[in-house]
């Protein structure tokens, strides 16, 4: 792919990212002027209605007392718990490689 080709693929791509953000923008407008205008249309209705004053029975206030809760008991530490005991790690295996010695005639075998 040539160089002027990759320019074109991410300005391509560019350009689709915008246009993406611009819709979900211009959305967000629209639905927020919808909201504005139905709030304001409620707040018009309820400032024209007047409310009507009607006799409502008096009612003498009710005291209610409630006993506080106790508080919760109070946990003093005076000692620490003792130091962790460390395992000593169990020993590495050994392994033993038996090398034959280099020179040989290739069989594998003992000179004798």
């Amino acid at each position: 792919m040539n160089h002027i080709h990759r320019i074109g693929l991410v300005v391509a791509g560019i350009l689709a990212g915008l246009t993406v953000a611009g819709a979900l923008v211009v959305d967000g407008f629209a639905s927020a002027n919808k909201v504005a205008q139905a709030t304001a249309a409620r707040q018009t209705a309820a400032a024209q209605q007047t409310p009507t004053a009607q006799p409502s029975p008096s009612l003498e206030p009710l005291t209610i007392y409630v006993k506080p809760a106790a508080p919760p008991p109070v946990i003093h530490i005076t000692r620490t718990a003792p130091p962790a005991v460390s395992v000593p790690a169990a020993p590495a295996p050994v392994i033993h490689v038996i090398v034959p010695a280099p020179g040989g005639d290739g069989s594998g075998g003992t000179d004798d």
